[in-house]
């Protein structure tokens, strides 16, 4: 009978200690930035990443001309 008050008691006791250490939240939060972020200079890596957008485009069209050349074949 009693280790049952013992458990009762010490998960009421861990349960408010959880929820008063979760709501202790002491941290400010910083204010809104009302200037936006300059942007950086442009990085050379991102040529490529444009080039590659113009090479899937190049890759779909040989695609469809290989399904076409089969096709053909057949």
């Amino acid at each position: 009978m009693n280790s049952k008050w013992l458990l009762k008691l010490t998960g009421t006791a861990l349960a408010a200690m959880l929820i008063t250490g979760c709501a202790a939240n002491n941290q400010d939060v910083p204010p809104p930035e009302e200037e936006p972020p300059m942007e950086e200079p442009a990085d050379p890596e991102m040529e490529d990443e444009n080039n590659m957008e113009e090479d899937m485009e190049q890759d779909e069209n040989n695609m469809e001309e290989d399904m076409e050349e089969e096709e053909d074949q057949q």
